[in-house]
């Protein structure tokens, strides 16, 4: 990393969203740039530098909570704030010159403006304004993350969307749109800039799993994707372009507080990184430009509290003269507003009412990690969290984090009593934003509730819930859009009945994370096509009015979602006819996808075992000399073996639960007899020790002392 930033910090507002703080253009008549910023208060702030003191050019009166802010006008000089359904403009003056009601049903979540054309995104609806009257609109259906408009021949305007079901859509008025599909979920999408220049084809891309991308709109309005950065990590939150020293830069933000600075490649050289730093907060905003001190760039940053700063490139010498000043003033204004405190205090002699409502602004986020099947919740306040209590309904594995510095405290609980798990975690002082680990159990349905409290607002409580899928550790695929045509070993579960299609869509998202707002229907029905994070097992739902067809690899998930789609029926008076096909060869399909896992865990559980065991050799003063050749070379890797272990030290036993839910499942599906987990665990034990493929087919084939097969339909009322 060879770029020297110093930070310096400007100001504190109230809660901010993502995109809510822009730089305005270079001014002919000011070395500095001015800066607007939105927050949850619904005030406008606008800022500028004189005399190297921050300035308020304006300040609006508190209303709704600003969702987005952006710039336009023919300078970009123009501001618009979006909050609820309305929009309204300012200019960088402070004065209002548009107040625009979009009769949008839900709150605007992302906006641009491209001239007089305002695109506006409500869930997941799509509409585009032109002088403010209805253009055209979209409803994709899955979550809008974010909008951008991209001038285009003539009066032609494209609108790009970042959607939920890890695509890019480029719309051209009520045409069908071109869709890019993306490894990830899009996040953030971000105008190419260098310099003044604008460009009119080419966009940053951010994504959830810390991606970023460069998009090019090509000459048939179709998107082309050149990744800059194929690191994953955490979600990307803000991007920019600008050029701090030595070329073009990429600005990052993150949702773990992380801000990145990468040099921009060209056909010669690859990104690197520059600079990194963290503000242990998430960001809401990031942007280049001259502020503090003509002449010198530097990274404006505007975190989730509030809390907006700069990383300058200004001299460290220059910053602390300037800073040491700015502490002498500051102090004597703080000791003039504590004095006046104190003054308003005793002439009204009030007290707090304790029943006055207290409201914590909490932004929190729960996303699956596909590589270890586990889930990240990230949990954070504007104010310093004092506890987060943690209780679940349903089986989950609390996991450490290693940036995790809070003290966590189990206590005993009674699943009869409905508490599976019951936590607390305490924090340490001056902690806005904490992340956990949590492993769930499929099979196991629930809701997940997070309780908050704030240390500077100790009687205030915030409550989260998070519900856990049945199917939890399936990630979603988008990549096939084709009709179902399954070829390989599925097991078949076919449902009919008197539901419709968007009944059926919402029996589905309680089983299975991720399913889009509304059902994507081609000729009337619907597809959604799942893969296990864990195992690598396929899943396919097809379904429509009236009839359901679901094929999956792995029994269990047939037998999961049957239990569940046939308890929603029943729940709702629904006739429902329930017919189940077993494939034979699911069981040694599955039974591939995971004994490769099995030896690879055995293996390295063995390895921890035996470093364990050298331990206490070496703690008796023996030399390593007297060891073999293997178990020194174990010795010289034990970082790194003990580092795989404590990714997953309960792989083992978990892989023996998947094989043994599997072989419970079997049982019902395919001979109607119900087994405990422990007879089950006890009759695949010797089998599972010598972890070979025949041993485990034959404990599944084994017809001893069963019941004659069931009929292969049932109806349910």
């Amino acid at each position: 990393m060879t770029l020297p930033l110093s930070r310096i910090d400007y100001a504190a507002v109230g809660v901010t969203s993502r995109g809510t703080t822009k730089i305005f253009p270079p001014s002919d008549n000011r070395q500095t740039q001015k800066f607007a910023v939105g927050d949850h208060d619904g005030v406008l702030h606008i800022y500028s530098i004189k005399k190297g003191e921050l300035q308020v050019a304006f300040k609006s009166l508190p209303g709704p909570k600003i969702s987005k802010l952006v710039l336009g006008g023919t300078g970009h000089d123009k501001i618009y704030i979006a909050h609820e359904n309305t929009v309204k403009g300012y200019t960088k003056k402070g004065k209002l010159f548009l107040d625009f009601d979009t009769n949008l049903i839900d709150p605007i979540s992302a906006m641009y403006v491209l001239g007089p054309d305002l695109a506006a995104c409500a869930r997941d609806l799509y509409h585009r304004y032109h002088d403010c009257k209805d253009a055209d609109s979209y409803l994709a259906g899955e979550t809008l993350y974010d909008v951008l408009l991209l001038q285009a021949e003539g009066a032609t305007v494209y609108a790009l969307l970042a959607c939920g079901d890890c695509a890019v859509r480029v719309l051209h008025g009520t045409k069908i749109p071109a869709v890019l599909r993306l490894p990830s979920i899009p996040t953030v999408l971000s105008l190419y800039r260098e310099g003044e220049f604008e460009s009119k084809d080419r966009v940053l891309l951010g994504t959830m799993d810390g991606r970023v991308g460069l998009l090019i709109l090509q000459g048939n309005k179709t998107l082309r994707i050149t990744w800059l950065l194929n690191v994953t990590g955490s979600e990307v939150t803000a991007l920019d372009t600008y050029e701090l020293q030595d070329g073009l830069d990429i600005l990052i933000g993150r949702q773990d507080g992380t801000v990145d600075v990468y040099t921009f490649p060209d056909e010669e050289s690859l990104p690197s990184l520059r600079y990194r730093y963290n503000a242990s907060e998430s960001i809401s905003s990031v942007g280049g430009g001259i502020i503090g001190a003509a002449g010198c760039p530097e990274v404006l940053v505007t975190t989730y509290s509030g809390r907006i700063f700069g990383l300058t490139t200004r001299s460290p010498g220059l910053l602390e003269v300037d800073q040491n000043e700015g502490i002498v003033k500051l102090k004597a204004e703080i000791q003039q507003l504590q004095d006046k405190l104190n003054e308003e205090k005793e002439a009204a002699n009030f007290t707090v009412d304790p029943l006055a409502p207290l409201i914590l602004s909490v932004n929190h986020r729960m996303v699956l990690n596909k590589e270890d099947a586990s889930y990240s919740l990230s949990i954070e306040l504007d104010t310093p969290i004092d506890n987060i209590l943690v209780q679940s309904d349903t089986p989950i594995e609390l996991l450490d984090v290693e940036s995790n510095s809070a003290v966590v405290s189990l206590s005993a609980c009674n699943p009869k009593d409905g508490n599976f798990v019951l936590a607390t975690y305490r924090c340490q002082v001056n902690i806005n934003h904490l992340e956990m680990r949590i492993r769930t159990i499929e099979g196991q349905s629930g809701t997940l509730q997070i309780y908050v409290t704030s240390q500077v607002q100790p009687k205030c409580c915030r409550k989260i819930s998070i519900p856990i899928c049945a199917l939890s550790l399936h990630s979603r695929q988008f990549e096939d859009e084709s009709p179902l045509s399954p070829t390989g070993p599925f097991n078949e579960l076919k449902l009919i009945g008197s539901f419709t299609v968007a009944e059926m869509h919402a029996w589905l998202s309680l089983t299975l994370p991720n399913v889009s707002e509304r059902p994507h229907l081609q000729d009337g029905e619907a597809t959604l096509t799942y893969i296990s994070s864990f195992v690598g097992s396929t899943l396919k739902c097809t379904y429509k009015k009236g009839n359901a067809i679901f094929f999956g690899e792995n029994i269990s998930s047939i037998i999961i979602l049957r239990d569940i789609l046939t308890r929603e029926a029943t729940k709702r008076k629904i006739k429902l006819d329930v017919f189940c096909g077993i494939a034979e060869g699911s069981i040694s399909r599955v039974l591939e996808l995971i004994l490769p896992r099995l030896n690879i865990a055995y293996e390295l559980t063995t390895k921890v075992k035996i470093l364990n065991a050298l331990e206490e050799w070496e703690l008796k003063e023996n030399p390593k000399e007297n060891l073999s050749s293997e178990y020194q070379e174990l010795l010289q890797k034990e970082t790194e073996i003990k580092s795989q272990m404590a990714k997953d030290n309960e792989i083992l036993g978990r892989l023996h639960g998947v094989i043994t839910d599997l072989y419970v499942d079997w049982e019902r599906a395919k001979r109607s007899r119900r087994i405990n987990s422990k007879d089950a665990a006890e009759k695949l034990s010797a089998a599972l020790e010598t972890r070979e493929m025949a041993q485990l087919l034959q404990v599944f084939i084994d017809t001893s002392n069963t019941v004659p097969a069931p009929s292969s339909a049932t109806s349910i009322t």
